[in-house]
């Protein structure tokens, strides 16, 4: 009974010690798959209530999400750590986070502030109830700062999903209709025939009409933020309360969401503090501003703006400081969906910067879930009447350069590389060193491929944060020798193959990985691949070698290893190598048979354990997506 009273009492004193420290009340929301190319400055969408906070607030000009792509955004704004930091950069992936990083509403929650989040979670943590738990007063459809105890200090997230890829494009056209179109007012309607279409979509009433779409989306997010911000003014709170208004990652349009660009990264943010908060920020209301910022660094901000310390592990900076001196954000692109892939990028806000390790692809990868939609079928379909400029083209059809470079002041849809300009020599050097940097400062884990991740902290017993800094176990520095000269063409040939040797598996997969991205070896090289994998005994190194070999002879014996793999057990062996057949092999039609043997054989959904369900899904969709591409190329082929 004492040890309940003493509780109880300490539960007291940190609810009065809040009270009295007037801790100042802090709103969040979040709103999906924006980018500011379509809000800021920009008269086809009608957002009156984020304009009033452009004019009253401060308006972000260069702020970045880490991710491009929801979960692992989000796994950067709760822990304050970017998502290649913590192994959770791939999409809905399920990552053990060590015991000492939580999320950052804990310590508020501690300090005695009601934390209520509404509702999305995503963080891509294994024990997500745990964490959640730990982070949240409440967290469900009905959380909101009105249930806290009265004069409790409150942060209070509210996370719309109005402008999310299943509204902008996904869904048929009905459901959006019924679910968003019919709830917007007329005066907040874009109209397609004089709204700003992006230069890569071709000029069409098609295209104006699914554009449209994505415009009402962003225009009845903001219908919607003025809701909450009207229940604010209702409980006479609005000058009592500091607030965030941003989106979770780049826009829910093909070659936005999910692509290692500024369209994919940038984000609109705005933040108003009231008259009786000011002196916590050191930017004044009614401006804009330019630093740049990044999703690492809203942990650190709001625990600051609270007066509460940040943890040591933290990553950010406090976004809103007097003295403020972030030069640069650092980004990345893994996974998505069923898709694989690796970039990493760097801005300053004027410049964006991408290094691409899978040049073998182009920016528009198929993924099952937005890839059957209408809008891409449009875009499908002008490419193969050839109704599209180069531009146009090329985001379906053209290798990616290893390294890109973009001057967004003159060229914000970025279109044009400038990494190969001599003009330009200077600002690519500054970046290409501060991305290695930043691999190497925040090691990085995402250069391990997920399956290994996984295998590598139940066999050392340590989450993937802990074990990152063990050379020995996350050789880093001698994967780099592979991993930089992933996509340098012929001259690292030599290298990629003495590469093979390497005792370090992974030093193995990245030499493997990188002659994969080669377009042409000569007989003697093959053979040396050949012979490579009659002795290689790890998975992942050998799903490379054989997609290399398979990628010229198709017939080649070692295309056993790769059904194998797509038909085995082992759902991350089997997602890398069934995608590496969907991705990299030619004739489509000889896999049809194996994508519906995996379709066959995959168990329900209910049986998968939970540390398998995401890339489970990653199988599925992949097996689908192979099914389904092929059947369109030939019912149009055979128009």
């Amino acid at each position: 009974m004492k040890q309940i009273n003493l509780l109880f009492a300490f539960f007291i004193s940190v609810q009065t010690f809040a009270q009295l420290k007037d801790q100042p009340n802090i709103l969040w929301i979040t709103f999906e798959d924006t980018s500011p190319h379509l809000i800021y400055d920009n008269p086809s969408s009608n957002t009156p209530n984020m304009d009033r906070l452009e004019k009253e607030g401060v308006r972000f000009n260069a702020m970045f999400s880490t991710a491009t792509i929801c979960s692992p955004s989000r796994s950067a704004i709760i822990t304050g750590l970017h998502a290649t930091s913590i192994g959770s950069g791939n999409h809905r992936s399920s990552i053990p986070f060590p015991k000492q990083i939580k999320g950052f509403p804990y310590y508020l929650k501690q300090q005695g502030y009601h934390t209520s989040n509404n509702v999305k979670t995503d963080y891509n943590v294994f024990d997500q109830k745990k964490f959640i738990k730990e982070c949240w007063t409440e967290s469900n459809k009905t959380a909101h700062w009105r249930n806290r105890k009265d004069g409790q200090a409150f942060f209070s997230v509210f996370n719309l999903n109005e402008s999310h890829a299943s509204r902008t494009f996904v869904w048929k056209e009905e459901k959006y209709k019924k679910e968003i179109f019919d709830h917007l007012p007329k005066e907040l309607r874009t109209e397609e025939e004089s709204l700003i279409l992006p230069p890569f979509y071709r000029d069409s009433p098609e295209m104006r009409h699914h554009m449209a779409r994505i415009y009402n989306c962003i225009n009845y997010t903001d219908y919607r933020i003025g809701q909450i911000l009207s229940q604010l003014k209702e409980d006479g709170l609005e000058e009592k309360t500091i607030i965030f208004v941003f989106a979770d990652h780049g826009e829910a349009m093909p070659r936005g969401k999910g692509n290692g660009i500024n369209l994919g990264h940038r984000v609109p943010m705005y933040v108003y503090v009231p008259e009786k908060y000011k002196h916590l920020s050191g930017l004044t209301m009614g401006n804009k501003t330019d630093r740049v910022g990044s999703f690492e660094d809203l942990a650190a901000t709001i625990l600051t703006l609270a007066d509460i310390k940040k943890p040591a592990y933290f990553e950010g900076t406090d976004l809103l400081a007097e003295n403020y001196s972030k030069t640069h954000f650092y980004g990345h692109k893994d996974g998505a969906d069923d898709a694989r892939d690796i970039t990493r990028e760097v801005s300053d806000g004027r410049f964006m910067y991408s290094r691409v390790y899978n040049t073998s692809l182009p920016e528009m990868q198929f993924k099952h879930y937005t890839g059957i939609a209408d809008i891409y079928t449009t875009m499908k379909s002008d490419l193969k009447n050839d109704l599209l400029n180069e531009d146009q083209k090329n985001i379906f059809i053209k290798s990616r350069d290893k390294e890109m470079l973009f001057d967004l002041e003159n060229d914000p849809w970025e279109l044009n590389n400038l990494a190969n300009d001599p003009k330009y020599t200077k600002q690519l050097k500054k970046f290409r060193k501060i991305c290695q940097k930043e691999i190497l400062k925040t090691r990085d884990l995402q250069f391990i491929p997920y399956g290994e991740m996984i295998r590598l902290s139940k066999e050392t017993g340590l989450a993937p944060y802990d074990f990152k800094f063990d050379e020995s176990i996350y050789p880093l520095k001698a994967m780099m020798s592979m991993i930089n000269i992933s996509g340098e063409g012929s001259k690292a040939i030599s290298k990629q193959l003495k590469g093979l040797k390497s005792k370090n598996d992974l030093v193995r997969y990245w030499a493997a990985y990188g002659l994969r991205n080669q377009n042409y070896l000569k007989d003697s090289e093959y053979q040396i691949i050949e012979n490579a994998l009659k002795t290689e005994q790890v998975s992942y190194v050998q799903i490379e070698l054989a997609t290399i070999l398979c990628i010229k002879n198709t017939n080649h014996a070692s295309f056993k290893i790769l059904k194998t793999f797509s038909t085995g057990t082992n759902y991350f062996d089997q997602w890398h190598a069934l995608r590496n057949v969907f991705d990299y092999l030619p004739n489509q039609g000889e896999y049809q048979e194996l994508y519906q043997s995996v379709l066959d054989q995959l168990p329900p959904k209910k049986k998968v354990k939970q540390l398998h369900k995401n890339i489970y899904f990653d199988v599925l969709e992949t097996a689908k997506g192979g099914i389904y591409v092929y059947r369109m190329n030939k019912k149009s082929s055979s128009r």
